[in-house]
C-alpha cells in the first residue's frame, strides 16, 4: 500500500531538491547499484547479519528513502522481521517496491514524501530504522536533529543503522571529492554524460562525516553505542550501528 505525504524539501538538505536520481535519472542509479560501485552487496549483507544473528525476536524496520526496496528485501530474508515500513520521493520506486514486497510474507506500509519532514511526525515505536546513502545529503546539524528523531522513535533495545558517505578522520570534504574523483576509471559502465549527472549530483548533495564527527553525533542523538561495523573497499562509505 502506498501512502501520499508530500512535502517540500528542508532548508537543510545539502542543495538538492527532491534527490534527481532517484527521480529524473533512475536508470543511471541502478546502474551504480548493478555494478556495486558503491559496495551495496557487501553493505546489505552486513545489515543481513546484523539482524539475523543479534535479534532473535520479531521487529518492526522502517526502511528510510527505500528506493524500490530490492537490497531491504534481500536483507531481511531468515530475519525476524515482522512489519516493513518504507519511505521515498519516488512513486516510481514506491510502486517498484510494491510489486516486490508482497514476496517478503510480511504485512508492510510505504509512505511517498520527505523523510526529513514525516520521521518528527511520527508516534508509533520502531525496533530498527535503516537508512543508506541518503543521510548525507544534509549538513552536520540537520543530521542530528534527524538522527535524534529516529531515536525518539526507537523503544528499548533499538538500534539505528546507517550505511553512509564517511571520511577517515582528518579528511576534508574536498579531500573526500577527490578520492571519489579517482574512481572515475573504475565506473566504466558509465559514459562521460552519465558520469556528469552523477558528479554534478554528488558535487551539489554530498557530504561525508568522519568516524569520529559519526559518532559525537550519535551520542548527541541520545544514543549509548555506536559501533562502525563495515567500510568500504574504496574508504568512501561506513556503515555504523547507533544503538
Amino acid at each position: 500500500m502506498v501512502l501520499s505525504a508530500r512535502s517540500a524539501a528542508p532548508s537543510g538538505r545539502a542543495g538538492l531538491p527532491t534527490q534527481q536520481i532517484f527521480q529524473r535519472d533512475w536508470q543511471i542509479y541502478r546502474k551504480m547499484i548493478d555494478n556495486n560501485y558503491l559496495f551495496h552487496r557487501e553493505a546489505y549483507a552486513c545489515l543481513h547479519q546484523v539482524l539475523a544473528s543479534e535479534i532473535d525476536h520479531p521487529f518492526s524496520f522502517l526502511d528510510i528513502a527505500c528506493g524500490d526496496a530490492s537490497a531491504s528485501i534481500s536483507a531481511l530474508r531468515g530475519t525476524a522481521v515482522a512489519r516493513y515500513e518504507g519511505i521515498d520521493l519516488s512513486r516510481v520506486a514506491l510502486d517498484m517496491a510494491d510489486q516486490l514486497l508482497p514476496a517478503l510474507g510480511t504485512p508492510y506500509v510505504l509512505n511517498e514524501g520527505d523523510f526529513a519532514e514525516l520521521l518528527p511526525t511520527r508516534r508509533d515505536p520502531l525496533d530498527v530504522v535503516w537508512i543508506g546513502l541518503s543521510l548525507h545529503h544534509f549538513q552536520t546539524r540537520e543530521k542530528l536533529r534527524l538522527m535524534q528523531a529516529v531515536r525518539l522513535l526507537l523503544g528499548e533495545g533499538g538500534r539505528f543503522l546507517i550505511y553512509e558517505n564517511s571520511s577517515p578522520d582528518g579528511e576534508d570534504r574536498d579531500g573526500w571529492m577527490r578520492r571519489l574523483e579517482a574512481q572515475r576509471p573504475f565506473w566504466s559502465a558509465y559514459d562521460d554524460a552519465e558520469w556528469k549527472v552523477v558528479w554534478e549530483h554528488i558535487s551539489r548533495a554530498d557530504y561525508p562525516e568522519t568516524p569520529s564527527t559519526w559518532a559525537r553525533l550519535g551520542h548527541e542523538a541520545g544514543f549509548d553505542r555506536i559501533r562502525e561495523l563495515f567500510v568500504a573497499p574504496s574508504d568512501l562509505m561506513r556503515l555504523y550501528s547507533f544503538e
